[in-house]
């Protein structure tokens, strides 16, 4: 199944989901991931890392949940 990258319209066939956007990424929009504990992965799109209280929230290991909480 072809998907469509929300942030660059390629066509992509494996994506990931930014957890601070919500959005599709491909490969080249992703700009860091991390395994949080070993279940879940954490992804940030290079528009959410440009957003300094979502890229904090990144690197203290916090989903999108934390973020909007506070």
């Amino acid at each position: 199944m072809i998907v469509l990258c929300e942030r660059c319209k390629r066509e992509i066939f494996k994506y990931d989901q930014c957890n601070y956007c919500q959005r599709k990424v491909c490969g080249y929009c992703v700009k860091s991931a991390q395994r949080s504990p070993k279940t879940r992965k954490l992804v940030i799109c290079k528009d959410c890392w440009s957003v300094m209280p979502r890229r904090s929230a990144f690197k203290n290991r916090k989903s999108s949940v934390a973020v909007e909480e506070s």
